[in-house]
């Protein structure tokens, strides 16, 4: 656990001992499985998550149901939204949802703000992370009113094949909706002009890509 937490936090360095021993013997970890969600918002504030292994989505849900994903976390990286209710006046409602089975480490609230309480090096990586995670939202949120549709789908689909290491994605069309937050119609409709311009294949349950330089583009 402490070569995890020295490799994932940045101020490890700058903790004292006992800091370090508090951290290391009050983290919690657990697993979770595949299609698991979590919520976290109001009361529902987890503390620090470190993703010691898999795959999560993180995304916010309309009053109509529709979703828009923010971002995904993968091995080694560090939520630090789900504890963002520990700052005064910002109240967030976030859900994560487990892509892959993923062992989850968790900083426990009141351990962690105790820790930024008396350490300055904490709450200043606190607030650079919080302040960072925002404006990538923001620049998130400025594509979805400002580009359209078919080139939020191209980048997703981008997006899978980095993660997944192939042109052969095992991806619904339901998935990508949630994505990039639209309607699965809407996906199925642009998925097959995509096809007829010979940027993809569409077969059952699988989407290959032939031309990434060419969706990169759209």
């Amino acid at each position: 656990m402490r070569e995890l937490l020295e490799r994932t936090l940045p101020f490890w360095k700058h903790l004292t001992r006992s800091e370090q021993n508090a951290l290391a013997e009050g983290v919690v970890e657990g697993l979770y499985k595949k299609g698991q969600v979590l919520h976290y918002g109001g009361r529902e504030c987890a503390g620090v998550q470190i993703i010691r292994k898999g795959q999560t989505r993180v995304f916010v849900t309309s009053a109509g149901g529709g979703e828009i994903t923010l971002f995904r976390l993968l091995d080694g990286d560090v939520s630090i939204l789900s504890a963002a209710c520990m700052l005064k006046g910002l109240d967030i409602e976030l859900d994560m949802e487990i892509e892959e089975d993923s062992f989850i480490c968790t900083i426990p609230k009141a351990l962690y703000k105790d820790i930024s309480d008396h350490n300055a090096k904490v709450k200043d990586y606190t607030l650079e992370m919080v302040s960072e995670k925002f404006s990538d939202i923001m620049w998130l949120f400025n594509q979805y009113v400002f580009s359209n549709v078919a080139a939020r789908l191209a980048d997703a689909i981008l997006e899978h094949r980095a993660l997944t290491g192939s042109d052969t994605l095992a991806i619904t069309h339901d998935a990508l909706a949630r994505d990039i937050g639209t309607a699965r119609e809407v996906v199925s409709r642009l998925l097959k002009q995509f096809q007829t311009d010979g940027l993809v294949k569409i077969t059952r349950g699988h989407i290959e890509i032939l031309d990434a330089a060419k969706l990169e583009k759209v």
